[in-house]
């Protein structure tokens, strides 16, 4: 939940510095950067793997004119988001579920219990 509300804030506030960037008058300039953006997100899956294909798409036949730096920019962006919700988060969310838990506890043996003594301790609560 934190997590969504943290990549949203990013991405938005990703978006807004870009748009705010434009130097030269274009029109639909906001929706031309959220379009890089999603072009430099856009994912492949190839027998499980990730690859930024709408990245490579970008890089292969896009060559804007207008405000060229800011649609890199944005493009970059979401290359920058790909690799960290399809290739970090994954690993990280992997090592973490993965990781080794040791439970300390006091008796050696169960068999060393006195169960009686036990059994009193419980009553008296």
């Amino acid at each position: 939940m934190i997590a969504s509300i943290v990549y949203i804030v990013l991405v938005v506030g990703g978006l807004l510095y870009l748009i705010k960037k434009k130097r030269d008058t274009e029109a639909k300039f906001p929706l031309k950067i959220i379009g890089y953006y999603i072009l430099g997100v856009f994912a492949f899956k190839f027998n499980g793997i990730a690859l930024p294909l709408g990245f490579i798409i970008y890089l292969l036949f896009f060559r804007p004119k207008v405000n060229a730096d800011i649609k890199r920019q944005a493009a970059i962006f979401g290359l920058i988001i790909f690799i960290i919700v399809q290739w970090i988060t994954p690993i990280t969310v992997y090592m973490w579920e993965s990781r080794t838990i040791t439970i300390e506890h006091e008796l050696e043996s169960a068999f060393t219990i006195d169960f009686a003594e036990e059994n009193e301790l419980i009553t008296r609560n």
